[in-house]
């Protein structure tokens, strides 16, 4: 809990208030949860406020949106929320005094109950194939720990998919330690994912040429080059017969051009050469007069 506190405090020095009175909110779950209490406590949701937050909540201008998710109750007109993190309340809704002798805290188990924050991993799981078949985040993430299921991934998407897990254990990608995720839920990157959700890994488990290419570049065309691809194409569609003859006339014009300056560079450089051999005879001459004149008066 201390650093949930230190958190608080650095939130109260910015304007953001912190309902001490509803602090131990979890204190009073753990009486009859204990066990969904110690799930919660070692899970992301309890632990939404730390310092990485704040740095980056402070980069992006302190925005009050950040609170919606990442504290519990947040009351954007008087500044104040009841509890560090994504608590009990956040999910299940506020405490009350005849709960559960009268009111119960069920929380439907479905994929909208994490919608709310979550909304851009909710978008991607709606229009995937477990979306379809209602494949619902419960049924592979823990509800308290929000961990998957399984430790290791491959078995995690083996529980439905037995046989191709079975095909893919003798297959390349995953002897050479290629997993499952590693293709169908490949890491997420954007700045605007900081607002969005966690920025977790795809949740459409579909794979494109940009998955392919993450690791096969040199085999593989991307949007982007497809893109640039589609554009050579369709300029090279625009080049008409006459506008490609005047190109080869200019072309034969520049030719010509070259061809008349390197014959006049030539027949220059022949008469430079013929100077500089007599200029040499010369000066030789001149050298050897010399001597021979300065030897004569010796």
């Amino acid at each position: 809990m201390k650093l949930l506190r230190h958190s608080a405090i650095a939130l109260l020095l910015t304007g953001v208030v912190f309902a001490a009175e509803e602090e131990k909110e979890s204190d009073t779950c753990v009486l009859c949860h204990e066990q969904e209490t110690k799930d919660w406590l070692a899970s992301p949701h309890a632990h939404t406020i730390n310092e990485r937050f704040l740095a980056e909540w402070k980069h992006e201008g302190e925005r009050w949106e950040c609170f919606v998710c990442h504290t519990s109750q947040y009351d954007r007109k008087a500044g104040t929320y009841s509890h560090d993190g994504v608590s009990c309340q956040s999910c299940h809704g506020p405490a009350s005094s005849d709960h559960p002798d009268k009111v119960k805290k069920l929380l439907p188990v479905t994929a909208e109950s994490c919608q709310p924050c979550h909304s851009l991993t909710y978008g991607e799981w709606r229009v995937s194939r477990h979306g379809q078949k209602n494949i619902r985040c419960f049924d592979c993430h823990k509800m308290h720990e929000m961990k998957p299921r399984k430790d290791d991934a491959d078995q995690m998407c083996g529980t439905c998919h037995t046989e191709r897990l079975k095909d893919y254990s003798h297959a390349t990608h995953h002897l050479k330690g290629v997993k499952c995720i590693d293709c169908h839920m490949p890491a997420v990157m954007g700045a605007g994912l900081k607002i969005k959700g966690t920025g977790a890994r795809g949740h459409t488990y579909s794979v494109g040429a940009e998955t392919c290419a993450n690791c096969h570049k040199e085999m593989v065309h991307t949007r982007s080059d497809i893109a640039e691809l589609e554009g050579e194409v369709q300029r090279l569609k625009e080049i008409t017969p006459d506008a490609l003859q005047k190109q080869v006339v200019d072309q034969q014009k520049d030719v010509e051009e070259l061809r008349t300056a390197v014959q006049a560079n030539r027949r220059v450089f022949s008469v430079v050469v013929v100077v500089a051999f007599f200029l040499g005879v010369a000066i030789e001459y001149a050298i050897m007069h010399h001597l021979h004149r300065k030897g004569t008066k010796s």
